[in-house]
């Protein structure tokens, strides 16, 4: 199954870090700059940039400008139930990830 979501996160807002076990999904940011983390660490993310998560990584994004992104959620249960909240606010993701400069 697929299923296809187009999000926009407001600047200075985040999504929190969490995880999936039945799907994976690819982000192609369409607007804005922002903060992206898989897997404990941060990247900084901007417009063109596609982004690959698997099955059960840790993930989230923080808005430095308004940020959209279209979401393609691949796997057998697509469903909301399918989320495992680590950290909720951003200040938790810097504290406990670190940045990585490219």
């Amino acid at each position: 199954e697929v299923l296809t979501k187009r999000i926009c996160v407001k600047a200075g807002l985040n999504l929190s870090y969490q995880k999936h076990y039945q799907r994976t999904e690819v982000w192609s940011i369409i607007k804005g700059k922002g903060e992206f983390v898989l897997n404990d660490e941060i990247r900084k993310v901007k417009a063109g940039d596609v982004l690959v998560i698997p099955v059960e990584a840790k993930h989230g994004i923080k808005a430095i400008t308004d940020l959209e992104f279209i979401e393609v959620q691949t796997g057998t249960q697509l469903i909301e139930e399918d989320i495992v909240r680590i950290y909720m606010s951003w200040e938790e993701v810097e504290a406990n990830c670190k940045k990585v400069e490219e």
